[in-house]
Formats: C-alpha cells, structure tokens, sequence
C-alpha cells in the first residue's frame, strides 16, 4: 500500500507535469515579465503554507508540491502585465484562507486556486481583466475572447483567426489562451489521471451544451467553439474543477459533477457581471454537489427500498396463491 504523502506528491508532480507546457507558452509569449509572475505567485504560496502551518501548528505539507502547483495556476489565469504583487495576494488568499483552514488537501472542500483566482476578481477586476496585446510587449491593451463575447462583438469564428485562438497569440489569461498547449496537458491527464479526466470532460460538455442553448455567436458551432476557448474555461477544466479533495467516488458521479460546474460556469458567463466566471462556477459545483450527491443517494435508496417492497409483496402473494 502507498504511502499517503507520497502518493499525494506524486499527484502533485502530474499536476506540476501539466503545467510545464502553459508556463512555457507563458514565458514564450510575454518573456521574463511572465517568469517573475509564476515565480513570486509560486513562492508566495510555499512560503504562506510553511508559516501558515507554523502558526496554525498543522503538520507542514510544503513537501507535497501543492501549494507551488496552486500558486502557478493563479498566475497562468492572469494577463502578463499584472502588477507582481497581484499574483501574491491570490496565492495567499488560496493558501491561508481556502487550503490551511481545512486540513489535508486531500479533503479540501473548495478549489484553493479557484478561491484565490475568485478574490482578485472581486477585489481588482480591472487589473485581472486588462489583458495586453500579445505582439505589442506588454504597451498595449487588447481584447479578449471572453470580452467579445461579453460584449456581443464576437458575430462568428471570422471575427478571430482559429489559428490565433489555437496557438494563444489573441489577448487573455497568459497561461491559458493558448489551446494547443492545453490539449498536451489534457492528453497527460487523460493518460496518467483517467478518472480525473472524467471530470474535466464532463465540465466541458456541460459548458458546450449551455453554448448551444444559449449562443452568442451567428451559428451554433462556432459559438461552442469560442465558449470553450474563451478564457479560462478550458484551464478551469483541467485543473481546477479536478481538485482532488472535492472529487466524487463513482465515475458517472464525476462525470455529473464536472456537468454541473461547466453549466453553472457557461451560466454565469452569460448572465454574471464578469467576462469570465470559471473559478466561481467550480467553487460553487465544490459547494452545491455535496447538496446533489446525497438527493442521489437518498433517491436510490428510496427505489430499491421501493422495488425490494414491491419484489416482498410479489413473494407473499404467490405465496398465498399456492
């Protein structure tokens, strides 16, 4: 039998494997500018878990890797030009107040990066939402996806090359516009994490389903498309609707799990004051679904109650027949 912490830190390791690739579109893309994000993002988040630990006399867990990972994904959610301190307060936002007061991460309730990402957007909208034009180093503000589609400019996929969208040169989160990156790490997942994968599918199928429903774009393809490559919708797909302490047990459950927080995120986008709401919609599925999984279960012990009812009733009559 593993080791727990080992095995905590071996998930860890995968998820820090996933997010070799954002971070190095990342610093592609923005340069150095980038790297002193993912680095005082990552740094902040150790160093809050390791005094944090200290102070609340927890047992210290800087050694399982999750508050560097949770630190890189708040950064990777933000545009390059945001102040180095912004970055800092949401990694100690996500460690002190969403990880520390909880326990072990296994058991977490809530996503911390989600938490964290949510704090600087309520705080600081116009710095999280300002992203740069990718050609213009960091001088220039430009449009997101997620914008345009907020903002009803977005009338079809010719509105935006697909080849910016897949490769990330189109404004946006610096970690998290470029598609084709994402996919590598989807691909990882779906390899090393399967039943995680589950989750993540079914976040984005609930999400592709909303866009239909509910499209903002001239035709229905094209508005499912630009949904699921705004933003962070992909990113939040990958890592943060799949934090592990906030997963059901059974794959169907994930799979509904992941359904209801990519409704609740396409949603929310579509009616929210935000462009974006990905970490909102996954803290609220981490909330709603203990809520959702007992009505399950409830409901299931009802029908074979019923139906062992039914089958006892059945017996005592051929019973009395014979």
């Amino acid at each position: 039998m593993k080791n727990p912490v080992k095995k905590t830190r071996l998930f860890w390791l995968d998820v820090l494997a996933m997010l070799t690739l954002p971070c190095v579109s990342a610093w592609y893309y923005y340069g150095t500018q980038a790297l002193k994000l993912l680095a005082a993002s990552a740094l902040s988040a150790v160093v809050c878990e390791l005094f944090g630990g200290i102070l609340l006399k927890k047992t210290l867990s800087v050694g399982d890797l999750s508050a560097a990972a949770t630190g890189l994904m708040i950064a990777l959610m933000l545009p390059a030009s945001a102040p180095v301190w912004l970055p800092v307060c949401g990694s100690a936002f996500a460690i002190l107040a969403a990880k520390l007061p909880f326990g072990r991460v296994e058991r977490l309730p809530f996503s911390p990066a989600a938490a964290g990402m949510a704090f600087l957007t309520v705080c600081f909208p116009n710095l999280v939402f300002s992203y740069p034009k990718v050609s213009a180093a960091l001088s220039g503000t430009g449009v997101s996806l997620a914008s345009m589609l907020a903002n009803n400019t977005a009338l079809s996929l010719g509105s935006v090359r697909a080849i910016d969208m897949l490769t990330g040169n189109f404004p946006g989160p610096m970690g998290a516009s470029c598609i084709l990156v994402l996919l590598g790490s989807a691909i990882y997942l779906l390899i090393r994490r399967t039943k995680l994968f589950i989750t993540a599918a079914g976040f984005l199928t609930g999400g592709a389903l909303v866009a239909l429903c509910l499209p903002r774009v001239a035709s229905l393809l094209p508005s499912v498309v630009m949904e699921l490559c705004a933003g962070t919708m992909l990113f939040a797909a990958l890592f943060l609707i799949t934090e592990p302490g906030t997963q059901p047990e059974k794959p169907l459950r994930q799979l509904l799990f992941g359904f209801f927080g990519g409704v609740l995120c396409l949603i929310m986008r579509r009616f929210g004051a935000f462009e974006e709401s990905a970490c909102f919609a996954v803290l609220l599925a981490d909330a709603g679904w203990p809520v959702i999984d007992r009505c399950l279960n409830n409901f299931g012990k009802n029908r074979k109650a019923k139906k062992n009812d039914t089958e006892a009733k059945g017996e005592s009559k051929r019973h009395e027949n014979a």
